[in-house]
């Protein structure tokens, strides 16, 4: 009886751990979040140049990048800002953003450890 019930709370604990990472899953593709793919960033510089270029786009509310991931989390108002914008601000400061080409004059105006070889 007693491993009875120890499986059937394991079974509860293991339902509800998937359920709230499923919700967190549900919240990051909400309309007004992005998942932006940043694969030119190198260093801590390129975070703070990346996230000072979105940050000044009027509708963003947040930005977190992953260095390790090369990737962007960023919060913003869909009646605001579109993701393109978004985009075109991170490749005006000499990066990459998904699908749209850096800058090269502001590339080229990086620091050097931030230049990227892509």
């Amino acid at each position: 009886m007693k491993t009875l019930i120890t499986l059937a709370l394991l079974l509860s604990v293991a339902a509800f751990a998937g359920e709230k990472k499923e919700q967190h899953k549900m919240d990051m593709s909400k309309p007004g979040h992005a998942m932006i793919n940043v694969p030119t960033i190198q260093c801590d510089n390129c975070v703070k140049t990346v996230t000072a270029a979105v940050k000044k786009v009027d509708g963003v509310e947040s930005i977190k990048i992953d260095l390790d991931k090369k990737v962007a989390h960023v919060n913003f108002d869909p009646k605001k800002v579109k993701l393109a914008d978004i985009e075109k601000a991170i490749a005006a400061s000499g990066y990459d953003a998904n699908n749209v080409k850096r800058n090269k004059k502001a590339h080229d105006a990086l620091s050097p450890c931030c230049q990227s070889k892509r």
